[in-house]
């Protein structure tokens, strides 16, 4: 009945619009709620879905406000999965309630992909460093050529964002590297090393958050943030510490940390994906389960449906074979009408690929 409502008061002011001589361009419709559809008892796990609310602009409008008014994205990926949904079945729902939606591919309504990496240049990073190095080209243009337009940003820090000169070595050519070509990113990473650090956290946060104020980000493409790191970080109020860290870590940087994981979250959820890559051994466990520490950013992944991808603190990482390309490339957009922008909600996604295998995927008390 609210999306009725909406409608008809919506298409009111488009009258008076048309009389002022202001004629809107009508652009897709959103379809009605389908009647009768329930949520499955039986569906296979078998696939693995990754989703969360996109509130990025696309660069191609695809729908008029008369006929949907309160419209709501999801960006849906299906890393397993490169191939059309066409023959296949999505199932949306929220708070139960079968939803009516348009699905299209995030490569044809955004422009490209703009991904920053954060890379941890303290002394313990040195193989990973090494595979940024040999694999961040080749990553990048796996992704140019299936047609997505990446540009790159490389951003070293440790304990300071970007690195300081004086306690973490970083006598780079610039501080760091904004968005640009593959070949120029691969460039710049040549001149990583690792070296210094003060403690054992870093400044994840504030590296995060100097991104996303620093970076040219473009409006209409994608935003993908990938961190390599083998720390938590420092955050407002850690020392002294009245939580407790992995094996009775202390902070112990005099240095006042500006954010924390809340203030990082209320930046980029809905506007960016958040990849880790962690080094285990210290801090990250791939048998880990509970991410609510205060200076865990494994729960800013949950929460923007990343990935978390784990390695032994001596491997390389070969960007372009952990599932990061798949990741982007398999991202669909999904646009569905809610009833309320305001409460929060239960949404629930059902995929049964054109072989038959399915896949499911909930989240529960999702704020819009």
């Amino acid at each position: 009945m609210v999306k009725k409502l909406l409608r008809l008061l919506l298409a009111s002011a488009v009258i008076l619009l048309a009389s002022c001589g202001i004629i809107p361009v009508l652009q897709q419709e959103i379809p009605l709620d389908p009647f009768g559809v329930k949520i499955p008892g039986a569906w296979g796990n078998d696939l693995e879905i990754f989703f969360a609310i996109d509130k990025l602009p696309s660069s191609n409008p695809l729908f008029d406000p008369v006929t949907s008014p309160m419209p709501l994205k999801l960006r849906m990926s299906i890393p397993d999965y490169l191939g059309s949904l066409d023959d296949g079945k999505v199932l949306v729902f929220e708070d139960g309630k079968a939803q009516g939606f348009v699905m299209t591919k995030e490569t044809e309504v955004r422009i490209g992909a703009d991904i920053v990496f954060l890379v941890d240049t303290t002394g313990s990073m040195s193989d990973e460093i090494s595979g940024i190095k040999s694999s961040i080209q080749d990553f990048l243009q796996a992704l140019i050529d299936a047609g997505y337009d990446a540009k790159a940003s490389i951003i070293p820090f440790g304990d300071y964002a970007p690195s300081d000169p004086v306690y973490e070595g970083a006598n780079y050519s610039t501080p760091f590297i904004n968005l640009s070509s593959p070949g120029a990113a691969s460039d710049y990473s040549t001149e990583l090393v690792a070296y210094g650090g003060r403690d054992l956290p870093e400044n994840i946060y504030g590296a995060i958050m100097f991104a996303w104020n620093n970076i040219n980000w473009r409006p209409h493409a994608e935003r993908v943030i990938i961190l390599l790191t083998d720390a938590f970080s420092h955050y407002t109020g850690d020392q002294p510490p009245d939580i407790a860290w992995p094996y009775g870590i202390v902070p112990e940087n005099d240095f006042s940390a500006k954010y924390t994981k809340q203030d990082v979250l209320e930046a980029i959820y809905g506007y960016a994906t958040f990849h880790i890559i962690a080094s285990t051994g210290t801090f990250y466990f791939e048998s880990d389960t509970d991410f609510s520490h205060p200076g865990d950013p494994r729960e800013l992944v949950n929460a923007t449906s990343g990935l978390t991808i784990y390695q032994e603190g001596s491997e390389e990482p070969d960007l372009s074979e952990i599932g990061l390309t798949e990741y982007i490339l398999s991202s669909w957009l999904i646009f569905f009408e809610t009833d309320s922008y305001i409460n929060s909600h239960d949404l629930s996604v059902f995929v049964e690929l054109p072989d038959g295998t399915q896949g499911r995927k909930e989240l529960s008390g999702v704020i819009y």
